[in-house]
């Protein structure tokens, strides 16, 4: 196990600084705003950084804005030590399980997903490094490594030893042992990009692209299944199912996740404030009220009434402050 977080705890706007500055630059909207208390801890070697944060239920976003604001140019290895967490970037959610891992740049757009309280490892470092071993980092983002992946094994057993080898006093060693993590993270780096090379090919992977944006333009229509896909497209059902599997998820997985998305944006929103919970359920595709509801709290953890009453209550506190 990685040492424990500080015992100190800090509030939301204490713990996003604290996260903006350090690591990926989010915003982050918790799942409680009031009750929210998040632990920090930080160990630099180098330019490599490991982070450990325990946190409850939250949803962080990489906006245009915030990455020009931050200007740093990061990849970054995110590993739920228990709990669940997902993220999207380059129109690919992925989902993990305590011990699975991904990465993400700090470059482009992303949306977090906290599922559930738990504590999380991240090793970072400038992206340019891992450039080395990889040709097209885009490439490796926003895709699930297994937890019984031996080379992420490897990666999370150096991470252990961050904190110690931070303390030693030889800046040599301390560099020494930062660069081997940098090549083991470059290793990994380097056969997630095989994998991916040896699974599609550009075509494939600029069909699946299209794909995913007709997907997401029909989202709001309950009837979007296999069959019309593959045929607005062009190709077979079985290609199609070919093409999701490549990305390590099913076609109904995927529009799943972007109907869950969409209505937990519209729940957000302030300008649908006069539609109903089940409206905006609708609008997202979902066919009925309780398929939505069961849905949205498997995936949140929270129902969507209860998620609606928090956001648009965060909203009208700080209009009015």
């Amino acid at each position: 196990m990685l040492p424990p977080a500080a015992r100190a705890l800090l509030d939301h706007p204490e713990w996003e600084a604290m996260m903006w500055r350090s690591c990926s630059p989010m915003t982050v909207a918790p799942g409680d705003r009031a009750s929210f208390r998040a632990s920090l801890d930080l160990w630099d070697l180098g330019t490599l950084g490991l982070r450990l944060f325990n946190a409850p239920r939250y949803v962080a976003l990489q906006t245009p804005h915030e990455i020009y604001r931050a200007h740093r140019q990061r990849l970054v290895l995110t590993i739920p030590l228990d709990g669940r967490c997902s993220f999207s970037q380059f129109g690919r959610t992925v989902q993990l399980e305590a011990g699975d891992a991904a990465f993400h740049l700090t470059t482009s757009p992303l949306e977090y997903v906290q599922a559930e309280e738990g504590a999380v490892a991240i090793l970072q470092l400038p992206s340019n490094r891992i450039g080395l071993y990889v040709s097209c980092l885009e490439d490796i983002c926003a895709l699930r490594i297994a937890a019984s992946d031996p080379v992420l094994g490897a990666v999370l057993g150096s991470a252990r030893a961050i904190p110690n080898i931070h303390a030693i006093a030889s800046e040599r060693a301390r560099d020494a042992f930062a660069e081997s993590v940098v090549a083991s993270l470059g290793a990994l780096a380097a056969m997630l990009s095989e994998s991916q090379e040896n699974q599609s090919s550009v075509i494939q992977r600029r069909r699946l692209n299209a794909v995913k944006s007709f997907i997401d333009a029909e989202l709001a229509d309950n009837g979007l299944n296999p069959d019309r896909i593959a045929s607005a497209n062009g190709i077979s059902v079985r290609y199609l199912h070919h093409l999701f599997q490549g990305d390590g998820q099913s076609v109904t997985d995927w529009i799943r996740e972007r109907r869950l998305d969409r209505s937990r944006k519209g729940l957000e929103s302030a300008d649908l404030r006069a539609l109903t919970v089940n409206e905006i359920g609708l609008r997202s595709g979902f066919n009925n009220d309780a398929h939505f509801r069961r849905a949205f709290k498997s995936r949140f953890g929270v129902a969507p009434r209860d998620y609606r009453r928090q956001q648009l209550a965060e909203f009208e506190d700080e209009r009015v402050g």
